[in-house]
Formats: structure tokens, sequence, C-alpha cells
């Protein structure tokens, strides 16, 4: 029965996590800031709509099993939608219940702007990936990471790690795979 909590828990925790990013207010998101990779002092509302969108892109396309081998076994990349988000995750393959789990995932958010990331209990941070806005939210519980990439004034993608030791571990997970894997797959503004 323990064995079977550990298995499950580190799902319903990545679950959590991705829903705690989604912004549920109802009406018309106003805009953002562009996604150009010129820093801002602030986010404006009064933006023209950037021209990236997120309508065409495939989850598992911009998360792949390559994308996640270096931070061990994972199971066959799995795509679902949660909410309005179309997400793809990784989870760890564990030789026993000691070892470290972890999931890796990604989730396109198409109308959500990277102002609607949500303080999920460690707080905002505003990020630059490759020269592209982001922020990063963490948690403590269930522990976890999110970096958000702004694409384009209407859109993001969220890079979500959990179920690994420490925040401090996931967030840094979050933003080398944002980093390296998901931000150049991403359409420029």
């Amino acid at each position: 029965m323990k064995l079977l909590v550990r298995a499950v828990l580190p799902v319903a925790a990545g679950a959590l996590l991705l829903a705690g990013c989604t912004d549920t207010r109802t009406g018309t998101p106003s805009a953002a800031g562009s996604a150009t990779s010129a820093p801002s002092t602030g986010e404006s509302s009064s933006a023209a709509p950037g021209g990236a969108t997120t309508t065409s892109l495939e989850p598992c396309t911009l998360l792949t099993p390559a994308d996640v081998t270096a931070y061990g076994t994972f199971k066959d990349g799995e795509e679902q939608k949660l909410g309005s988000a179309r997400v793809c995750r990784y989870q760890k393959q564990r030789t026993d219940a000691s070892e470290e789990g972890g999931i890796i995932g990604v989730a396109i958010r198409d109308d959500a702007p990277l102002a609607s990331v949500n303080d999920t209990g460690g707080g905002i941070k505003d990020l630059e990936v490759n020269g592209r806005k982001a922020k990063q939210a963490s948690s403590q519980s269930p522990l976890g990471c999110t970096v958000a990439l702004g694409v384009g004034d209407n859109a993001r993608v969220d890079v979500n790690v959990t179920a690994v030791d420490t925040v401090e571990k996931a967030c840094q997970m979050a933003n080398d795979v944002a980093t390296k894997a998901v931000e150049p797959k991403l359409p420029k503004a």
C-alpha cells in the first residue's frame, strides 16, 4: 500500500501544480507586452497583440524523449488535455521506492498570457530565457516549479517539473529544459 501511495502521489502533485498555473477568470485577457528579446520595465495592458501564436504547436513535439534523458529514464510521453492546456508529460521510471521520482512536462496555453501565471506559493519571478520573457512559479506543496515562456501577447508555454527532492532542483531542471529544449522550438514574435 505504501508503494502505491508513493507511485500515485507524484502524478497527483504534477496535476495539481499544472492546474495551479491556470487562470480561471472569465472574460478576455488583456495584452501583456510583446515577447521580444528586449527586457521591459513592466507589463503593458495597452500593447498591440504580438504576432506569434501557439495554436499550431503540439506538446510532445516541444518536449521529446531525447529532451528528458539527461534526467534519467522516463516512461513514454503522455499527451492529454488539462483544462484548456494541451500537455505532454514524462514520468521517471524508478527501480525502487527510495529512488527520487520526477515528472517533466510542457503545457501549451493558447489563451493565457504570461501575465496570468499564478503564484502557487513560492512567489513569481521574472526571467528571460534565450531573450524571451518568462516567469517562474514554485511551490512547496505540491513540490514543483514552472517556467512559463511568453509566446506573443496572448499565449504561453509552461515547462513543469514536479515530484523531485527539492524546489531548488525542480526550478533548476525546469529552467534547463526551458532553455535547451522548449524555447528554441517556439515561434518568435
